[in-house]
């Protein structure tokens, strides 16, 4: 596999963190809302998020960094 640079780990790392934090915010989110369709959707999105952060930390571990 490719060879990674500083800048692009850090925009990984980056990423990572946003899909993290996203994640958080919908779990929240969970919590607060009674709708059963819109508490749904977002524990959707927040398996979704689950999913990017577990995809892109593989780039992480599976790459060398320049």
């Amino acid at each position: 596999m490719a060879q990674l640079t500083q800048k692009e780990l850090m925009l990984l790392q980056d990423n990572i963190k946003m899909c993290q934090e996203t994640e958080k915010f919908l779990q929240g989110c969970i919590g607060m809302v009674s709708d059963p369709q819109l508490k749904n959707l977002c524990q959707q999105m927040m398996q979704d998020h689950k999913e990017d952060a577990r995809i892109l930390s593989g780039y992480i571990t599976n790459t060398n960094i320049q």
